[in-house]
C-alpha cells in the first residue's frame, strides 16, 4: 500500500507562524477538493489550537522551531506535531471546557471537541502530538 500524501512545515516558535500553519492547511484543501467544509473547519481548529499551544507555552525563553505533517486519507485526516520545547504536563482525558470567563484554557478542549483521537507524548527531547478526524461518510 503506498503511503497517504502529506503536507510538511517547519516554523518558528513565534505567533506568525500561526498563519503558515493556515497556509499549509490552504494548501492540503487544495490538493484535497474531496474534504468537506465540516471536515474542513473542525480539524483546522484542532490544528491551530496546538499550534497555538505550542508558540504560547513551548519555547521557555529560547528561539525554537516546530515541525507539522498533515496527512488525507480516504477515511481520516491526520496531524503530527513535534517541538523540541518543555516538557507538557497534561492529562487530556481531564480536559474540560473553563468558565465562560476565564481568559484561556480553551484550546486543548476544543482542540479535542473536533478531533476523534488526540494524543501527546514525549520522547527523548521532543513532545509529540498526534490528531486524527474521521472524516464525514467513512
Amino acid at each position: 500500500m503506498a503511503a497517504e500524501p502529506e503536507a510538511f512545515l517547519t516554523a518558528a516558535v513565534e505567533p506568525a507562524s500561526l498563519d503558515r500553519v493556515h497556509a499549509l492547511l490552504e494548501t492540503v484543501w487544495a490538493a484535497h477538493e474531496d474534504v468537506g467544509p465540516a471536515d474542513r473547519m473542525a480539524f483546522a481548529i484542532a490544528v491551530t489550537e496546538v499550534a497555538g499551544n505550542i508558540i504560547a507555552h513551548s519555547d521557555g525563553g529560547q528561539a525554537l522551531s516546530f515541525c507539522v505533517r498533515v496527512r488525507v486519507g480516504t477515511e481520516h485526516l491526520e496531524a503530527e506535531f513535534e517541538d523540541p520545547g518543555q516538557r507538557v504536563a497534561v492529562d487530556l482525558s481531564a480536559v474540560e471546557m473553563p468558565e465562560g470567563l476565564a481568559e484561556s484554557g480553551r484550546g486543548l478542549a476544543l482542540a479535542l471537541r473536533c478531533v476523534d483521537q488526540l494524543e501527546y507524548r514525549r520522547v527523548g527531547e521532543l513532545n509529540h502530538w498526534r490528531m486524527v478526524r474521521r472524516r464525514a461518510g467513512a
